[in-house]
């Protein structure tokens, strides 16, 4: 999930997998405290948000692609779906900013190749406050834990031999 063609550096991917233990760990005020003071660096260029807001989200299609099988991977046609805990659908078009940004950015990881994705993941966020942005990596990094938790599907992947 260190993928430098999408930008992402193993620093990104420490301070990921930082912030997903955190999760994990149901440590949120923590989690958010340290989304915080990622947005708020000031101590590199570009600033870290971007990349580790990258390897959060290609690692969910990581994820994705893991448990439903490689044939989700440059699929235009697949539809992301969300269901609350309950089992009912969400509809899509009521999601507010954060959530939507993270649902999109994630299918155009899985439609698209690594420079697509990354050149789609580059702005996002940009335009945003710093309330937002902070909402879109809590977010994107729950979703993360959630789906490494969840069960794979019955239907085995296709072997590349």
């Amino acid at each position: 999930m260190n993928d430098e063609s999408l930008g992402i550096t193993r620093t990104d991917a420490e301070v990921g997998g930082y912030l997903l233990a955190l999760a994990d760990g149901k440590a949120y005020n923590e989690l958010t405290e340290a989304v915080g003071a990622l947005i708020s660096s000031t101590d590199s260029r570009p600033p870290p948000y971007n990349g580790v807001y990258r390897w959060v989200v290609s690692s969910i299609a990581d994820v994705l692609v893991s448990k439903l099988g490689p044939g989700l991977r440059g699929d235009e046609g697949v539809a992301l779906t969300i269901r609350t805990t309950g089992g009912a659908e969400v509809d899509l078009s009521s999601l507010e900013e954060p959530e939507s940004s993270v649902m999109k950015a994630v299918a155009d990881v899985l439609a698209g190749g690594a420079s697509e994705a990354r050149v789609k993941l580059g702005p996002v966020g940009l335009g945003m406050d710093w309330m937002s942005r902070l909402e879109m990596l809590v977010e994107a990094v729950l979703w993360l834990d959630k789906l490494l938790d969840a069960p794979a599907t019955s239907t085995p992947d296709t072997l590349p031999w």
